[in-house]
């Protein structure tokens, strides 16, 4: 089944490098684990990549609190404490609820029916996609680095900035992989965070800004609340 994931999450690359998908004509994000709409169909490759150890982008195990089964917090203690301007959204359909900036619909569906995809009204950046599967692989490192030459080529303007195992929630295996591309002629930072929450349920989140302001409060806070916050439903 790991290898009917990556074929999977490969194509949703492809399909999406040019830039945003629009209602529901999305790459497949790669269910597994890294969504593939946007920068990588990782959803399934990252549920093939193994659990390892590392520093996480956005989120830290203790962020996360609990194990493979969700995050281990109580959903009404947790809002109280986000960011101002921040509400939770349940996609029942993709098994998931995370908190996002007010306002924030879902664009589009990703690939062939394996994600969500989210933005402000109109679009642009920064976005997110989170993808699922029901076939998780078991090394999500090894996932992605078998799927970059589809991206590299789908991407015009690839650039590498590396594929790392992550210590995260206590999930059997994370990984992240991070690059830049152009998508209708901006540089973007594309951060894809896939992995395998157990057996029957495994994520991508990927998450995409302009390059110039990856670091800037806008997009670092939709990281950190997204991993922060992110459940399997």
């Amino acid at each position: 089944m790991a290898v009917v994931v990556v074929i999977v999450v490969v194509v949703l690359l492809v399909v999406n490098a040019g830039g945003d998908d629009k209602d529901g004509n999305a790459s497949r994000s790669g269910s597994a684990g890294t969504s593939a709409d946007e920068g990588g169909r990782g959803a399934a490759k990252a549920q093939e990549a193994g659990a390892g150890t590392g520093r996480d982008e956005g989120g830290s195990a203790r962020d996360a609190g609990g194990g493979a089964g969700g995050d281990g917090r109580n959903g009404a203690a947790e809002d109280a404490g986000l960011p101002e301007g921040y509400a939770r959204v349940k996609d029942k359909r993709f098994h998931f609820s995370v908190a996002l900036p007010d306002g924030w619909k879902r664009t589009g569906i990703a690939g062939r029916n394996s994600g969500g995809k989210y933005a402000a009204p109109g679009g642009g950046h920064p976005r997110i996609q989170i993808d699922h599967t029901g076939t998780p692989g078991s090394d999500a490192a090894g996932a992605w680095r078998k799927q970059e030459p589809a991206v590299r080529g789908a991407s015009p303007g690839y650039k590498s900035l590396g594929i790392r195992t992550v210590g995260w929630r206590g999930y059997p295996t994370v990984a992240d992989w991070h690059f830049l591309r152009k998508e209708n002629g901006k540089k973007v930072h594309v951060l894809n965070r896939g992995f395998k929450v157990d057996a029957e349920n495994g994520y991508a989140i990927l998450i995409t800004c302009e390059a110039d302001a990856w670091q800037d409060k806008e997009c670092e806070t939709l990281r950190k609340t997204a991993f922060r916050t992110f459940k399997p439903l």
